[in-house]
């Protein structure tokens, strides 16, 4: 399928260098990777090809690397970490290594933590000069499992005022909540309080101050601080600037707050954007990223502007959203499979609850996934015939997640819309695979002119809205009880 692709000049040299090499004959294990049903049967057939004659040892390596990472995301570490050694001793990438690091740091016991520094130690002394982000994750690894053996390096390497790799960040750090909250305590046992409370303040903030752990940590680290009050009125205070900031885009049509309720009794939080009398409904999914719903502003005005009622759903562990039951997204980590599906649920719980609030007794409505929640967007509206299309704006899919939505899609005959940027080469060409493998009918892509990720595709400008208010003409029909057979 071809695509023209807008980029920056100054961009212009990494994406070609990228685009080739994204574009390349893909593996058999990449074929699996957008074959498979679901997670289970993604498992199978990994498992089943890494144990087939015809896998070389590098095949069969990635095949235990892919299958390892949907044990992992499926909230089982043992099989994981069974299936990444596996990897390791096929192929030996440094990735399969910091996979196994991250599972056995995730066990937590003494055991665990001498294994990953033996594993560790040698692969940093290999790749050490490579420098760069791979590094810098090696860095931190290795700084927390010097720290709980109480070596003082370890120490500094991550909280030095100057150089620390969580103080100082030269690249973006994945999952910075979770070594923030690691490294806290350590930097309070030091005295080293105004450390502590930069790491730990903005995750308490994020979290509505309803992660009991953080908000401990916190506490403890504003000792002395010069706060015009308690700690307790500055939380609510800062947490009240938050709400005000991130719900900005919403202001101007008299947003507000919508208590939802799920079956197992969750108390969660939406906002609401009332739209003309028995308008349909965009209920989009807000990333847990802390600037997510400012990134939304101009897809936010563009479905209001398409005459739609808006509901923004905080999911649990997200700002309101958190509770002592889901205290943060960190606890994402590791549960990733059980967290769509249990994200795509409370969609359905958000729309139940907006139809009641504005008196629609039969809702229609669009299921909106940006970044890491496109795939309960997706779910929801496969669950959930109220949802008759899915808009994904800059989707993250997990590669292991790739043949999981496609086949969700394939099933519901939903029309999608994917707006992609061009700073994701490599999850473009994931969006092309599952566009190619879906009826013609029933995708549309659009890839926006500037840089960005999310939401923030819409920046763009108006024709970004545009082409999306046009497809919204025909995507909210609805749809047929039975889907269409895909071509053969």
């Amino acid at each position: 399928m071809k695509r023209k692709r807008f980029a920056l000049a100054l961009l212009a040299a990494v994406l070609a260098a990228g685009t080739a090499l994204a574009y390349l004959p893909p593996s058999p294990v990449q074929n699996l990777l957008h074959a498979a049903s679901g997670p289970a049967d993604l498992r199978a057939r990994l498992v089943a090809h890494a144990d087939s004659a015809s896998a070389n040892a590098l095949d069969a390596g990635e095949a235990w690397y892919f299958a390892g990472s949907s044990w992992a995301r499926a909230g089982k570490p043992d099989s994981a970490l069974a299936a990444f050694r596996r990897a390791w001793s096929l192929r030996a990438n440094p990735e399969d290594a910091l996979a196994m690091v991250d599972v056995m740091l995730a066990k937590g016991s003494p055991a665990y933590a001498d294994s990953a520094r033996e594993l560790l130690e040698p692969v940093m002394a290999e790749h050490a000069a490579a420098g760069g982000p791979v590094i810098d994750e090696m860095r931190l690894r290795d700084a927390w499992l010097r720290a709980v053996r109480g070596d003082a390096a370890g120490v500094r390497t991550a909280l030095a005022p100057r150089t620390g790799l969580l103080v100082r960040p030269r690249t973006e750090i994945p999952n910075r909540a979770l070594w923030a909250g690691r490294f806290a305590p350590l930097a309070l046992q030091l005295s080293n309080d105004d450390t502590a409370w930069r790491l730990i303040s903005p995750i308490v903030v994020a979290t509505r101050g309803h992660d009991p752990y953080t908000s401990r940590l916190a506490r403890e680290a504003a000792t002395g601080r010069p706060f015009a009050g308690t700690y307790e009125q500055w939380l609510a205070q800062a947490c009240a600037e938050a709400d005000s900031a991130e719900t900005a885009p919403l202001k101007p049509w008299r947003v507000r707050a919508l208590a939802v309720r799920a079956e197992d009794g969750a108390a969660l939080h939406a906002w609401l954007a009332p739209g003309p009398a028995g308008a349909a409904f965009a209920v989009l999914a807000a990333p847990p990223e802390s600037r997510a719903l400012l990134e939304s502003d101009s897809l936010l005005v563009q479905l209001r502007r398409s005459g739609l009622t808006v509901v923004v759903l905080e999911p649990r562990g997200v700002r309101r959203s958190a509770s002592a039951a889901n205290p943060s997204s960190v606890m994402w980590i590791g549960h990733e499979e059980a967290v769509q599906r249990r994200l795509a649920r409370d969609l359905g719980h958000a729309l139940t609850a907006a139809a009641r609030a504005t008196g629609v007794a039969a809702p229609r409505a669009l299921a909106v996934g940006t970044g890491p929640t496109s795939l309960a967007a997706v779910l929801a509206c496969g669950a959930d015939t109220r949802y008759r299309a899915v808009l994904l704006a800059g989707p993250d899919i997990a590669p292991v997640d790739r043949g999981w939505l496609r086949a969700s899609l394939a099933r519901s005959g939903a029309p999608v819309f994917f707006e992609t940027g061009p700073e994701d080469v490599t999850g473009n060409e994931a969006v092309d695979r599952i566009v190619a493998a879906l009826p013609a009918k029933q995708s549309r892509v659009a890839d926006a002119q500037s840089p960005g990720r999310g939401a923030a595709l819409f920046r763009a400008g108006p024709a970004e809205g545009a082409r999306v208010a046009a497809w919204l003409k025909d995507a909210l029909k609805p749809r047929p009880a039975t889907p269409p057979a895909p071509p053969r």
